[in-house]
């Protein structure tokens, strides 16, 4: 077997600085929002736990401070749900989740806005006849630094002022509504908490949480059971239980080491989970025998406890710093405990029930759709910002691929003839943080968008040694917002001739670079709701019942700039002709979401990789799944299925026909579709797993009886430096070492012994996890080289501030 080496520029100058998690909200509907210090929020869903889409925050707005799903009639279906924030810009936002630009901006009238919370209601309104006739109406309350709650009523209309509560003489933190009664609870900075009527706007109480000498105390999260018992969690890392029909203390609990930041509470009013600066996220119950417990626990002896009571029953430690917010997901089939803190890490606790026992995953810290952007002909590298661009040339080596020897060995490196250098940092005046970008190919221009307008520069690189710096220049005459608005993703055609645009409005439109003017060659409107659009007889009868707009997500250019393929989130894919611009067919629909796609090299074949990492190749040309894809596409390993993290991004090779690179943020998977994964003579090997895969969802099927499943060898890519890529056609060699009889079978194992007896191939796929965590990975012209961009975790901790750290005694 022969194989080839490919040197790799595994770069880690990419400053990445992901921005902490500020606040959660799930959704009955299955969403889960998560909104970072930057202003953006995120959209999770939680039944594959992918990241859906992300809402750019508006530049200089501020920190997002609280964010909630509001369905405005009592309805929880993903059509009816709205999206709102509020945060110390004084502005509570609505959002629209597809065009992702604000509904509307209400401002609170009391400055900064520390908490926001809402409650579905009754309403009862007489009508033209005197009749009674009853409603639901959602209330917002909102915790503003002036001293005051306000409270809103959220309509179809917007958000209406409802009515101001009494004014305290300190800030208000949090707010929480109790679940059957008209009261609203306010803690504050005064070492207070105060329930005010929500008919009256009165004070009805005030409770007093412990304090220190000479300090207030800062009650910074409250939260209502179902039963109505108030939990507030202080900055003295206490958590207390409020008795509401006395307005009494039932239970206080000295938890935490330092400020309780968040709790979170379920439909199941005897569990409670609470975490702040300490990173410990603890959960109390409500037990019978709580002294029986306590000691389990906590293994020492303990005084008289009552019956019945609150203790601390489990904690877990997940987060390095702070952790700011929690969300629990109950609704059927999710059970899981979401948490994300200033290390900007999302994290989701799987069976929470079994708690502290269960299962944690920790998410990138990524969007979906990769930051970075290569040119490949001009060995440019641009990488995105919130409010700027960067674009570095790369290094060079001295030696190349064909003067190593054999697969190399872990840790070799080339020697650098030429290193890396920035050319160029780009300032964009933006109105909300960047959303999309791209560079041209030649490395002449690169796109950069906003949520209002997309803009295109041409830059001339200057030599290494020249002293004239690289000029970059904004071309005025491309199209303004009024013709092209701002885009959710951008793609140059492989030739630098035409850039590739997915509107907000999601319209894709086509533009012509190379031609003066840069005239609209093409505005594409099938993810408006438009099916098959000009041949109808090629979509899939399963697309008919998309009918609404919908975000467009994914672009993909062919090699030969012939096919351009475009997704949305309603997992509609289409492709269009560039040579005619025309509609060519539209792709049948996955059972599952798509998260990314790819054309092979230089044909029509389309790789497609679904949130459950199963791939299936496409030919646009043919209008059907290629041979390959119908043999083998349910045959894919449990090994790749079951990772939980999604496949990022698909690349392909000139130097490896025939090879697909499958990345994600903690791994790479290599797909060989010259080779079958699995002989039709193997009835021994494992069998698949008909039930569910890793996260909850059904694989897609395709029209064949797939059963069975062979995972296969380990991956033959080096650790630093060089990847082998084998270019030979031939099958295993016949002096395979049969299984020793001492060592336990491998699955592994068992497919090398059985391709040595019946000819199959088993080394189809192979997966490595040398680099990571990935932002992005491809190949330069030719496929001579491959670039890898990673941002190690360790660097982004580094870049945070210290974490809260007690010294103990003797340590």
């Amino acid at each position: 077997m022969v194989n080839k080496t490919v040197p790799v520029h595994r770069c880690r100058f990419v400053a990445h600085m992901p921005s902490g998690i500020n606040a959660l909200a799930y959704g009955e509907h299955g969403k889960v929002a998560c909104a970072r210090a930057n202003g953006d929020i995120e959209v999770w869903d939680a039944a594959t736990w992918t990241l859906e889409r992300r809402v750019p925050g508006i530049g200089g707005g501020g920190s997002i401070e609280s964010v909630s799903w509001v369905s405005g009639t009592g309805e929880t279906t993903a059509e009816k749900v709205r999206l709102f924030s509020a945060g110390l810009d004084g502005f509570v936002t609505e959002w629209d989740t597809i065009s992702l630009a604000p509904v509307s901006r209400v401002e609170s009238g009391g400055g900064a806005v520390w908490s926001m919370a809402v409650k579905c209601v009754k309403r009862i309104e007489e009508d033209e006849g005197n009749e009674s006739v009853e409603s639901m109406e959602d209330i917002m309350a909102l915790a503003c630094e002036d001293g005051r709650v306000r409270l809103f009523s959220v309509d179809t209309q917007g958000v209406v002022l409802k009515g101001v509560c009494d004014r305290m003489d300190s800030r208000v933190l949090s707010v929480a509504f109790h679940p059957t009664k008209n009261m609203v609870a306010a803690g504050s900075s005064d070492s207070c908490i105060r329930i005010y009527s929500t008919t009256t706007f009165r004070l009805l109480a005030r409770l007093t949480v412990d304090t220190r000498s000479g300090e207030d105390t800062l009650v910074w999260t409250l939260a209502y059971l179902s039963d109505g018992t108030l939990v507030a969690g202080d900055s003295l890392g206490t958590v207390s239980f409020w008795d509401m029909s006395s307005f009494t203390l039932m239970r206080a609990l000295k938890a935490h080491l330092a400020d309780v930041l968040c709790l979170a509470v379920g439909k199941d009013p005897s569990v409670v989970f609470s975490s702040g600066v300490d990173r410990r996220v603890i959960q109390f119950s409500l037990v019978d025998n709580a002294l029986e417990v306590q000691q389990n626990y906590m293994k020492k002896k303990s005084s008289k406890l009552y019956a019945k009571n609150w203790v601390l029953t489990g904690d877990r430690r997940f987060h390095s710093h702070d952790v700011r917010a929690l969300a629990l997901c109950e609704s059927k089939p999710f059970d899981a405990l979401v948490s994300g803190g200033v290390d900007a890490t999302f994290i989701v606790s799987k069976t929470i029930s079994k708690f502290p026992e269960c299962k944690q995953e920790r998410k990138a810290m990524f969007p979906q759709n990769p930051l970075v952007s290569l040119a490949k002909d001009a060995r440019l590298l641009l990488a995105r910002f919130d409010d700027h661009v960067k674009i570095w040339e790369l290094g060079q080596f001295v030696s190349d691929a064909s003067t190593i020897s054999g697969p190399g060995r872990a840790g070799d490196k080339l020697d650098i003839l030429k290193k890396e250098r920035l050319i160029a940092e780009v300032k964009i005046k933006n109105l909300t943080n960047l959303t999309a970008s791209a560079i041209s190919n030649d490395g002449k221009f690169f796109a950069v968008s906003d949520l209002f307008s997309t803009r295109l520069f041409e830059i001339q690189v200057s030599p290494r040694n020249a002293r004239a710096h690289t000029r970059v220049t904004r071309l005025r005459e491309f199209p303004s917002p009024s013709e092209i608005p701002g885009s959710t993703s951008i793609e140059f055609t492989p030739d630098s001739k035409r850039l590739v645009l997915a509107g907000t409005d999601s319209i894709v439109r086509i533009v012509a670079i190379s031609d003066a003017g840069f005239p609209i060659l093409a505005q594409l409107t099938q993810h408006r709701g438009a099916v098959g659009s000009g041949n109808r007889k090629n979509a899939s009868s399963s697309n008919v019942g998309f009918t609404g707009r919908e975000l467009v997500s994914t672009l993909a250019v062919s090699e030969d700039s012939q096919w351009l393929a475009t997704g949305d989130l309603a997992n509609r894919i289409h492709i269009f002709n560039l040579d005619s611009m025309k509609h060519h067919v539209t792709v049948p629909h996955f059972k599952s979401q798509h998260t990314a796609f790819s054309f092979v090299n230089q044909s029509s074949g389309l790789v497609i990789t679904l949130n459950t990492n199963e791939v299936f190749l496409y030919d646009a040309e043919q209008r059907r799944l290629t041979e390959w894809s119908r043999q083998n596409s349910h045959l894919i390993p449990e090994r790749l299925l079951s990772r939980p993290e999604h496949v990022m991004g698909v690349e392909s090779s000139e130097t490896a026909p025939g090879k697909i690179v499958l990345w994600a943020s903690d791994y790479m998977c290599t797909l060989d579709t010259r080779k079958p994964l699995l002989a039709n003579d193997m009835s021994s090997t494992r069998k698949r797993k008909k039930s569910r895969t890793r996260n909850g969802s059904t694989p897609s099927k395709l029209p064949l009886d797939a059963t069975k499943l062979l995972p296969t060898n380990s991956s033959n890519a080096n650790d630093n430096g060089v990847i082998t890529i084998s270019d030979s056609e031939d099958e295993l060699p016949s002096t395979v070492t049969p299984m020793d009889i001492d060592t336990k079978p491998t699955y592994a194992s068992i497919a090398s012994h059985a391709a040595t007896r019946t000819g199959t191939v088993a080394n189809a796929v192979s997966m490595q996890f040398t680099y990571g965590p990935t932002m992005f990975f491809g190949f330069l012209r030719g496929g001579a080289e491959a670039v890898v961009v990673e941002r190690p975790i360790l660097s982004v901790i580094d870049a945070l501030p210290p974490g809260f750290y007690r010294k103990r005694y003797g340590t």
